[in-house]
């Protein structure tokens, strides 16, 4: 029998906020090294960009994304250039229902997320990363305002994989159930226009629901139920220090935090690596995602 390699069972295990801070770059090396993260986005208005570009540069094995960020921080645009995206001291807002209300009303202007997500990709290339990916802070990307910008620019810089979400659940609290279903929908209604537009996504999303909980149990779930095809799991791990707390007043809050240290023991737990080789998973980043099928394998 023929086993085609299309076939086969392909994971992608991605950290997003890789550049927010020290410690979350240094977490999400130890995932790498040690365990089985593949991926990292990286956020080019965090101050810990240049930590983060430096670790990812002495390890080629991490594919490097970008995540997109029109929510925390400040932009790396002139903030005259984009004030319908940040407060009168010239921060993201740092609230997502804030922003999500904005654009309801058609009072932020598109024009102004292309700038800034133009700005962040400039950045990331040069300092000479070969993007891999893109994907957003707080899943902005997938907002239809905003998801035809991210394509757009995915194609113009020849960035051509995208996260694509189409994990649904029911689960508490409620809202988080109710994200998982308006995100996916709104995924749905661009797919014609993400493969018209030649960029690639993978087969299934993993972490929306269970995000802050994906400890080493419900990812061995996860690596146990997969089937042929590709999927991104999506992580957190990283090192809480007293950075995070001092970036509070430009970043606002991360609920995330006190689940990150967690995520990255259970990235670590040797059980996962016995049940990729058990099950045969290829684990890839998002580079050797491509639709001739010809993956390699992290070793």
């Amino acid at each position: 029998m023929i086993f085609c390699e299309n076939r086969m069972i392909r994971a992608i295990i991605n950290a997003d906020d890789f550049g927010l801070s020290r410690g979350i770059n240094d977490g999400i090396l130890l995932a790498h090294r040690k365990g089985i993260l593949t991926s990292a986005t990286l956020m080019a208005n965090m101050p810990g960009f240049d930590h983060a570009v430096g670790l990812a540069k002495d390890n080629p094995g991490l594919g490097v994304g970008i995540h997109l960020n029109i929510v925390r921080g400040k932009p790396l645009s002139p903030p005259d250039a984009v004030s319908t995206l940040i407060t009168p001291e010239g921060l993201f807002p740092a609230d997502m229902p804030f922003l999500l209300r904005k654009i309801g009303k058609k009072s932020v202007r598109p024009e102004e997320i292309e700038l800034e997500f133009r700005a962040q990709i400039e950045k990331t290339l040069a300092a000479g990363v070969r993007i891999s990916h893109l994907d957003s802070e707080k899943h902005a990307h997938t907002i239809p305002l905003v998801f035809g910008t991210a394509l757009k620019l995915a194609a113009e810089y020849n960035i051509r994989r995208i996260r694509f979400i189409n994990e649904v659940c029911l689960t508490f609290p409620l809202a988080q159930s109710l994200k998982s279903w308006l995100i996916s929908y709104w995924c749905s209604s661009m797919k014609k226009k993400i493969r018209k537009s030649g960029i690639m996504i993978t087969d299934r999303f993993y972490g929306l629901c269970k995000s802050g909980r994906m400890n080493a149990a419900r990812l061995k779930i996860i690596l146990k139920s997969l089937g042929e095809g590709t999927a991104e799991i999506m992580v957190h791990p990283g090192f809480v220090t007293p950075e995070m707390a001092d970036l509070e007043p430009m970043i606002g809050s991360y609920y995330i935090n006190k689940f990150r240290e967690a995520e990255l023991k259970a990235l670590l737990d040797d059980g996962l690596m016995e049940i990729v080789r058990a099950r045969d998973i290829r684990l890839i980043n998002f580079h050797e995602l491509r639709d001739d099928g010809q993956h390699k394998t992290k070793t």
